[in-house]
This record gives structure tokens, C-alpha cells and sequence, in this order.
């Protein structure tokens, strides 16, 4: 149902203006004066002007706008999200907060943020805007987006908001001024007429967005489950509860309070000047989409008013133009330095010497002139040049100091030498600076505080079905997350579950979040602080180094950096790189060498012991072999004793026998031979049995051969 009425718009309109007209003067005139337009007082210049006196404007206030506004440029803004109830949590705050940042960098939204601050700082207010639009052109996915505002005059917010970001106004208005052209591009059905007819260019139409908040009334409850556990519904959902809860012995809820609340929504329309908006819809958050960032918020007369850097040195900066112009003028009125010398020096180039003031000569030639006394006078020379009057300068010189002391900013804060000698004195006097012009950043701080507040109520209405969104990190590390649906992780990624089984769900629009905006040194800032801090302290202790070459090295804005200290930390304990994922990979890979450490000594264990059994049977198998060298030798011996009392009994009987014939002596000595022989071919057997038993002991137990005097011994 729309909610326009032409007559209450218009009259919140006009209220607008009669709260912000006189404001808006005052800051016009600040940035007109922060940018050299109206730094003389209209009847002082045209005075000046008819008399041919000079109006220098030398402007000393930009610099310091631009340095306040540079440094808020140089920040790093970041928008924090955290859980306040039992249904949020860290991991989809963290969602919030990589969604916001991915919101920011597609929208610019640094650009925003500093055309704000600028309007802060040099006119007293900026605002920024959020709107919606689609996707794409073929798309009915909403896409979130943070503009800036370029005309900080464009925007009336209500006057009864006391908030500093905005956050309690009940409407507001933003107005545009677009060709005929545009206008009929766009709305075809319409005419082209402005908001208020015949106020603005003809070749232009005015419209004016228009954001109003509303309320519903709801009846609220509060609810126990039968698992014990709270819940807050509204009357729709208490009727379906009602319908299923059944009989009274299956009660599954008790209802502990109830009460009657207003839930606020806001209406979008745009009008022109006819009597029905050209386009009317519905802007899904609590929050009116324009928020005002501050430069100095004073009540004067009971009216709030907003005060730029530079209103407080604006007579200052007056006073110093006056000073120059008069300085310049000073000098300007006094006559040109003649050159001086003796009556005929001049006689020759008379018309040269007359132009020598106004004209850039390449020489001047001179008469030469005798004194009475006949001695050569001396070429001409140039008098004393004008001199500017001291008192102007040091008076100029002390309106500086004025507009300085009127902004707050001492000179180190601008780059000039002062008396500071340390390094610490320097940057204790650059803080004093900073703190004197605190309180813009503070307020830009605190209206993007209700901008997070503002988009955390918005995502989870236009995010609000199953998709796959892009997140950025702190670092800017892109990361595609699956919002309002079930999710698996793979490695370091998150996929959609397909089955039953899930790790988790971002659920945008379960639970209560906070939001805070930091304002600190950029990035790359506290990169460079970091790497200096290290630096100091590894000069001052070396072996530190051992503990954090890898942060000095990551710190380091040089080729190879990240390479090192990724050298570096594969070298480090594992108990110094403490979450770092190198940590992780590090710690199992220890762990991995610990098993197989452990499966080397049980493996070594168990080859000991069977290398103590082998040595056992071996040791057997040696005395056995032992005890069959020594039976052998024994027979060995034995056999030679019966050989030599065979030979004895020979001789005995060769001896007795002397008449046995030559052939019973032969037979007799053949068969001895026999003997002999036979106990020669026992013994190499011997041998040979000997050298295969210790071959084959000596290959498994490494004991060296049998020495060679022992086969010598059982050859013989």
C-alpha cells in the first residue's frame, strides 16, 4: 500500500530547508574560503581595487585541510563485525566481514569516504549514500553499493536527529538535478517538470529521492521449548504453533511474556514535481541510506551547527593576505634604485642610461671622469635597492602563527624543521598534532560504524537465498563461501553439501551482530613500521634472528622476500611458528620422522636379536665343526703312528729276513706305498671338507678363513 502523501512530504521538505539554509550558508563559505574564493571583504577589495592596491591571496588553510584529509585517505578503514546473541557466531561475523569488504571495493568506496571527510573538514559536513541496484542488466539479484555525495548542499537529513552518524533521523531527502533528455529516458510516462518548478535551469529537472520511515505494529512473544531453550515470535507464528501444538499433554512450548513493539521499515520514492511519485518501493533495512559525517558538532542558541577546520581561521588568513598585499604595495611605491656617479659619466649613452631600469641592456658604457686633483672617479654604481618594512613582515609572520594556532597543527606536522631534535621528540609533537584534529577522523569512524550497521541489516535481505558469495580478507585474499546453505569443506575450500552430511551453514539471517569501524595506519604502513621495529631490535640483538627471520623477511618489500622466509621458517622449530600454516606442516612432518624413528629401532631391535641367534647356532656349528678338526687330527696322527711302526716293522723284517726273494720285497714295498697313498688322499679330503665348512660360516658371521698352517698340518 503506498504510503505518499504530497502534502506531508512537501511540508517536511520546507522543514528541511528553513533548519538547513542558513547552515549551509555558513559551510558554502567555508569551502569557498578553503579554496581562495572570498578570502577579502567585499567593500576592503573594491576599495583596494579602485585605489590600484593589490589583493594578494596567499592561502595558507589548504595545505592543512589536505594534510587532515591525506591522512584519513592513508588510513586503513576497516569495518568490524562481531556476534552479540547465542544464534550468531565468529565464523559468519567473518562473512560479514569479508561481504562488506567485497561491497567496498566494487563500489570504490575509498572514494566515498574521503569526498566525505573533505566536505567534513573543509565545509563542516559530507554525507554518504547507499542505494541498491541489479546485478546486471539480465539479472534480478540486488547488488549493495556505496556512493559518494559530490554536493554536500544536495542532502537534508530531518532536524530533529540528535546522532551524530544519522542513525535516529525518520527521513530524509537527496536531490538531483538531469537533463530533460535523461529524464524522459527514464520515465516516459511523466513530465518533465523539477520538485520545485521554477527554481532550477530550464534545460534541467530537479528530483529528489525520498526515504521515510514507518512502523508496524506487532504482537510479540516469548517462548519456551520443550528442550528448554527461548524464542521470540510474532502473532503469524504463534497461530501456526497453536494450530500444531494439538492436545494439552503435548504441549511443546509455554509462553513466558508477551508485549506489543513497533518494527520500523523504510519507503523509497522518487518524486518530481508532479502530484504521484515517479517511482515508489520499499528499501529493505531499518536504516535511513544517507549518512552524515561531521567535521565539529557545536550547539550554539540551541542550535546544532557543524563547524569546518579552517572557521576559526578565516580572520587569521584575512589578516595575513592584508599584511602581504601591504608589504608588496610598500615596496612597489618606493622609487626604483637610480644609478649614481659623477656629472659626465653618462654624457655618451645618455638614452641607454635612462632605460636602464626598465630594460634588460647587455652592457652599459660609461665616460671616464678626472677630479680636479686629476684622479680617474669611480664608474657609476646603483643606490641602496627598496628594503619591505619590517614591521609588516613580522606582523605577516605572526598571522601565520595565528591561523596555525586557530587549526591546531604545529609545523612538524606539515613537514617544516622545528627545534626537535630526537626522533621521539619529533613524533611526540606530531601526535599533539594529530590529536588537535582527532575528532574528524572520529566522527568519519563513528558514520561508518552505522554505514557496517546499516549493510549488516541489509545483506541478509538482499542475500536471502542459497548462492555462492566472493568475500575478500584483511590482506584482500579473495574467497568464494556458500551463504544460507549447507556447506563441506574441501582442503581450504567450501563447497554446497550435495548429501546429508555437512560441515556447516552460513546462516545471514540467524543471530544479532555488532559493527565498529577502526581507523589505523594502512596496510602497507604497519608492514614498513613492523620491518623498522624489527630491524632496530635485530641490530641491537642479532640472535633474535633465529626467532624472527622470517616476519623480517616477509615485512621486506623486496624480490624473493616471501620465498625466504618461507626457507627461513622450513629451518625454525615448530613451537615458534605457533597457527602459522608452515607450523602445521612442519609438525607432521616431525611427527612422520618420530614414526619412522621408532619403527627403525623396532626394526633394528628385531635384527639384533635375530642376529644373536644366528651368532648362537653359528657359534655351535664352530665348536662342532672344531671338535671334527680335532677328531680328525687325532686319526690324522693316528694313521701317521701306524704308517711309522708299519715302516718300523719293515725294516725289522727286511733286518731278519735277508734271504726273501726280490719280488716278496717288492710286493711288500708296493703295498706300504698303497698305505701311504691312502692316507695322502684322506688327507686332502679333509682339506677340502675343512675349506667348504669355514666358507659358508664366513659368509654369514664374517670369522676368517681356517689359516693355512692348519690345512698344512693336516696335509702332512
Amino acid at each position: 500500500m503506498s504510503k505518499y502523501d504530497k502534502d506531508e512530504v512537501l511540508k517536511k521538505y520546507q522543514a528541511c530547508e528553513d533548519a538547513y539554509s542558513e547552515q549551509y550558508e555558513r559551510c558554502i563559505e567555508d569551502w569557498e574560503f578553503l579554496h581562495g574564493i572570498g578570502q577579502w571583504d567585499a567593500k576592503i577589495k573594491e576599495n583596494r581595487r579602485l585605489s590600484g592596491s593589490p589583493c594578494l591571496v596567499l592561502n595558507q588553510l589548504l595545505p592543512y585541510a589536505n594534510q587532515v584529509v591525506n591522512d584519513i585517505r592513508q588510513a586503513n578503514i576497516a569495518i568490524r563485525v562481531s556476534p552479540v546473541d547465542e544464534n550468531a557466531d565468529i565464523d559468519t561475523a567473518e562473512v560479514f566481514q569479508g561481504i562488506i569488504r567485497n561491497i567496498e571495493r566494487q563500489s570504490s568506496a575509498e572514494n566515498a569516504y574521503a569526498m566525505a571527510a573533505l566536505n567534513a573538514v573543509g565545509a563542516g559536513i559530507g554525507w554518504i549514500h547507499v542505494r541498491l541496484d541489479y546485478a546486471t542488466p539480465m539479472s534480478f539479484d540486488q547488488e549493495i553499493y556505496i556512493d559518494r555525495v559530490l554536493d554536500f548542499t544536495s542532502v537534508y537529513l530531518d532536524p530533529s536527529s540528535t546522532e551524530i552518524d544519522g542513525s535516529d533521523a525518520e527521513y530524509a531527502f537527496i536531490r538531483r538535478d538531469i537533463s530533460k533528455e535523461e529524464f524522459e529516458g527514464q520515465w516516459q510516462d511523466a513530465e518533465p517538470v523539477s520538485f520545485q518548478d521554477g527554481s532550477d535551469d530550464k534545460d534541467k529537472v530537479s528530483i529528489v529521492e525520498y526515504y521515510s520511515r514507518y512502523y508496524e505494529e506487532k504482537q510479540i512473544y516469548q517462548i519456551q521449548l520443550i528442550d528448554g531453550s527461548y524464542q521470540v515470535i510474532d502473532q503469524e507464528q504463534m497461530d501456526r504453533l497453536e494450530e500444531a501444538q494439538g492436545t494439552p499433554s503435548e504441549v511443546v512450548f509455554t509462553v513466558i511474556d508477551e508485549r506489543t513493539t513497533q518494527i520500523p521499515y523504510i519507503k523509497h520514492c522518487i518524486l518530481n514535481g508532479e502530484d504521484e511519485p515517479l517511482e515508489e518501493r520499499d528499501f529493505p533495512s531499518q536504516y535511513i541510506p544517507l549518512i552524515p559525517v561531521i567535521g565539529s558538532e557545536v550547539y550554539l542558541n540551541d542550535v546544532r551547527e557543524f563547524h569546518s577546520l579552517i572557521r576559526q581561521a578565516k580572520d587569521g588568513q584575512k589578516i595575513y593576505n592584508y599584511l602581504e598585499s601591504a608589504n608588496v604595495e610598500y615596496m612597489a611605491l618606493q622609487p626604483k634604485t637610480p644609478w649614481v656617479g659623477a656629472v659626465g659619466s653618462f654624457e655618451s649613452s645618455p638614452d641607454k642610461w635612462a632605460a636602464a631600469n626598465t630594460e634588460n641592456l647587455a652592457f652599459l658604457e660609461y665616460d671616464i671622469v678626472y677630479d680636479e686633483e686629476g684622479n680617474r672617479v669611480e664608474p657609476p654604481q646603483r643606490s641602496q635597492p627598496p628594503q619591505g618594512s619590517m614591521a609588516l613582515m613580522q606582523s605577516a609572520s605572526m598571522a601565520r602563527d595565528n591561523i596555525r594556532y586557530a587549526i591546531g597543527i604545529p609545523p612538524a606536522n606539515m613537514g617544516e624543521k622545528g627545534t626537535e631534535v630526537s626522533g621521539i621528540a619529533i613524533r611526540n609533537r606530531q601526535i599533539e598534532g594529530d590529536n588537535a584534529t582527532f575528532h574528524f577522523s572520529a566522527n568519519l569512524a563513528a558514520s561508518i560504524s552505522q554505514l557496517g550497521r546499516l549493510i549488516v541489516d541489509l545483506i541478509p535481505r538482499v542475500y536471502n537465498r542459497p548462492m555462492i558469495r566472493r568475500i575478500l580478507g584483511d590482506d584482500g585474499i579473495e574467497k568464494s563461501v556458500p551463504i544460507n546453505q549447507p556447506f563441506v569443506k574441501e582442503g581450504n575450500d567450501l563447497r554446497p553439501a550435495k548429501g546429508g552430511d555437512y560441515d556447516g551453514i552460513y546462516d545471514l539471517s540467524a543471530g544479532k551482530y555488532d559493527v565498529v569501524c577502526d581507523i589505523g595506519a594502512s596496510y602497507s604502513s604497519k608492514r614498513q613500521e613492523m620491518a623498522d621495529k624489527l630491524n632496530e631490535l635485530i641490530s641491537a640483538r642479532p640472535e633474535i634472528m633465529d626467532v624472527v627471520g622470517d616476519l623480517v623477511f616477509e615485512s621486506l618489500d623486496l624480490p624473493m622476500a616471501k620465498e625466504i622466509a618461507e626457507r627461513i621458517r622450513s629451518q625454525m622449530s615448530p613451537a615458534l611458528l605457533g597457527d602459522d600454516p608452515m607450523a602445521a606442516k612442519l609438525q607432521e612432518a616431525q611427527a612422520a620422522l618420530q614414526d619412522m624413528q621408532s619403527k627403525l629401532e623396532m626394526y633394528d631391535a628385531a635384527l639384533q636379536d635375530k642376529k644373536k641367534n644366528q651368532q648362537f647356532e653359528e657359534t655351535v656349528k664352530l665348536r662342532e665343526l672344531d671338535m671334527e678338526r680335532e677328531k680328525l687330527q687325532i686319526d690324522a696322527q693316528k694313521t701317521q703312528a701306524d704308517i711309522q711302526k708299519t715302516m718300523a716293522e719293515i725294516e725289522k723284517m727286511r733286518a731278519e729276513t735277508t734271504g726273501f726273494n726280490l719280488e716278496a720285497v717288492t710286493a711288500l714295498g708296493n703295498a706300504v706305498n698303497g698305505i701311504a697313498a691312502q692316507v695322502q688322499d684322506m688327507g686332502e679330503a679333509v682339506s677340502i671338507m675343512l675349506d667348504a665348512k669355514e666358507s659358508e660360516l664366513n659368509e654369514v658371521t664374517g670369522v676368517p678363513e681356517t689359516p693355512e698352517s692348519l690345512e698344512e698340518d693336516v696335509n702332512e
